[in-house]
């Protein structure tokens, strides 16, 4: 039966290291998009005021979401308490790294909060450009006599 218990319990540790690898690839992956964008609102790119706003308004929302997280990543940063056996004193290291390491879920979400802010301020100022540029469409249109 211990030795089932320590398959089950490496099994466990082996699938939370897979899902922490999937979102550090897509914590990555939004990073990189959220450069692009921010980039291109630097170069002109514009979004209307009102798409800005409700852009920034679901960004601020996933931020609330994730700072509501800290707590569980506190809790999952912690080496589990999983007894003595020869596979609890394996796995609990391993799932405590598995949630701190450079692709664990703690950077994982830090980066995808820095990703969130960059794109807010990629959408302001993509904002901005919209009405620089209505305001200087407006101001080359001959003027009613």
């Amino acid at each position: 039966m211990a030795g089932e218990d320590v398959i089950s319990e490496v099994a466990q540790a082996m699938q939370a290291a897979e899902r922490a690898a999937d979102i550090a690839a897509q914590s990555a992956q939004i990073e990189a998009s959220a450069q692009q964008l921010a980039g291109n609102a630097g170069s002109g790119f514009h979004i209307e005021p009102e798409a800005a706003a409700t852009l920034v308004k679901s960004c601020m929302t996933a931020l609330d979401e994730l700072n509501g997280l800290r707590p569980h990543v506190l809790t999952v940063s912690q080496a589990p308490k999983l007894g003595t056996t020869p596979g609890a004193q394996v796995v609990a290291p391993f799932t405590q790294q598995v949630a701190t390491d450079a692709e664990g879920i703690s950077v994982a979400i830090t980066n995808l909060t820095n990703t969130l802010q960059d794109m807010i301020a990629a959408y302001k100022k993509a904002s901005t450009n919209y009405a620089e540029t209505e305001a200087l469409i407006q101001s080359s249109l001959p003027k009613a006599p």
